[in-house]
Parts: C-alpha cells; structure tokens; sequence
C-alpha cells in the first residue's frame, strides 16, 4: 500500500472564520487531485480510481462554493453572516450573492476562462441544470459508492464542467484580489 507518507504530519492552525484565501487553497488541491486521480484511471485502465476521483472533484465544487459565501462574510463583516455549511450544492448555491453567481455563471463552459456577461441569462439556465444533474450532494453519494443500492450514472465530465465554473470563477476573484483590486462585485466585462 505505501512505503510512508511524505508529509507524516501537518499541524493545522485556523485562520478566522472569513479565511476565503484558505478554503481557495485547499478546494484547488482537491480540485486537481480530482483530475490527477482521473488521469491515473485512464492511464492504468483500474476504473477504482474513478471513485476517489469524483470524491475529491465533487468536495472542489462544495469547497469553491463556501469559497465564495466566505468571501461574502469577509466582505461585510459587520452584516448578518451567510450560512456556510452543509453538502447540498443547491442549498449553497441560492446562499451566493447574484454578482457572484454571475461571475460563476460566466464561466461555464467558457474556453477563455475569462468573465463575459453575454447570454448570462442562457448561461445560468445550463449552469443550474448542470449543477441539478450532478446531483444535490454528489460528495457525499461518491464518497460512499459502496453504498448505492441501485443503478447509478458517474460523470466525472458533468462534475468538471461546473468544478471549472466554480473554479475559475474563485480564481478570478483571487487573481483580482492580489492584483490590489479588493471588489469582487464589480460588472462583468
């Protein structure tokens, strides 16, 4: 199984409850770890590894959501904070404010990864029907596959297509952030 683990331990020190810069962090290696776990799939031919790969890709989707309340929180420290827990995506979904569902929305299946406000409208129809196909909890379905009792499409495709959005749409955010321009709210291009 493993000779020994590289890192044999990690002291973990929370940051503040409006970390976003962490949870940014750490949905991205889940993220990627999702698409490393994938290729390993494909190059080994062992579909087992699909498993672990949709886990890890499905945890991105719900950590870059809470990526994105927690930045609403940081924003307005002050104002009554959002909710940030729980697996149900569409439950964190409807949490997000709707410059940032834009932002998310302009992202979808967009090549450039660029944010367009174009047919934003058409846009947030496929999005949401991407996000309801995946299923509402699709973390918790695959981390326990085991589990399933009946027949049970796996998309690791469906999943990425609104892991990309998220994602991109986060790193959008922080890319601005550093760049020294905090508004996250702004119109889209």
């Amino acid at each position: 199984m493993s000779t020994g683990p590289a890192i044999p331990f990690l002291v973990v020190v929370p940051g503040g409850s409006h970390d976003f810069s962490s949870i940014y962090a750490i949905a991205s290696a889940y993220a990627q770890s999702g698409e490393l776990l994938n290729n390993r799939a494909a190059e080994t031919n062992r579909l087992e590894f699909a498993f672990p790969a949709m886990v890890c890709s499905s945890f991105a989707i719900e950590l870059f959501l809470k990526f994105f309340l927690t930045l609403s929180n940081a924003e307005n420290p002050t104002a009554p904070q959002v909710k940030r827990n729980g697996h149900p995506l569409q439950n964190l979904w409807e949490r997000i404010k709707p410059e940032h569902q834009d932002l998310i929305v302009s992202m979808f299946r967009n090549p450039s990864h660029v944010p367009i406000s174009v047919g934003l409208d058409v846009r947030k129809t496929q999005f949401l029907d991407a996000l309801k196909h995946i299923g509402p909890a699709p973390f918790v379905d695959w981390r326990y596959a085991y589990e399933i009792d009946t027949p049970k499409l796996m998309s690791h495709g469906a999943i990425t297509e609104v892991q990309d959005a998220v994602g991109y749409a986060a790193r959008h955010i922080m890319e601005k952030r550093r760049a020294g321009s905090p508004s996250s709210g702004e119109p889209l291009s």
